[in-house]
């Protein structure tokens, strides 16, 4: 696996809450990289979401590790933000 970007990581995040905000008519906000999903779609679609994720980027995702929240402050995190928090907990598929 190359190393992932940012802009890669923040794109396919955009991409797969966006599809999600749309089949949820959440019309009312845009998605970018200082969106908040977790204000808007539960935590468990979220969860699934992360899955269809780290298969477009092809990497795991630690089972203990939720990208859109952080578990110190308790703060929902941007899509910037969960994008970082993927790259420094994703492991390469085997």
């Amino acid at each position: 696996m190359t190393k992932l970007d940012n802009a890669v990581v923040e794109a396919k995040i955009i991409k797969a809450v966006d599809e999600i905000k749309n089949k949820l008519k959440i019309d009312a906000v845009v998605v970018n990289i200082e969106f908040c999903p977790g204000k808007f779609i539960s935590s468990q679609i979220l969860v699934t979401l992360m899955g269809r994720i780290a298969d477009s980027l092809e990497v795991n995702i630690p089972e203990n590790c939720y990208i859109f929240h952080d578990k110190k402050t308790l703060k929902q995190l941007t899509i910037k933000e969960a994008a970082q928090k993927l790259i420094k907990e994703a492991q390469n598929e085997k």
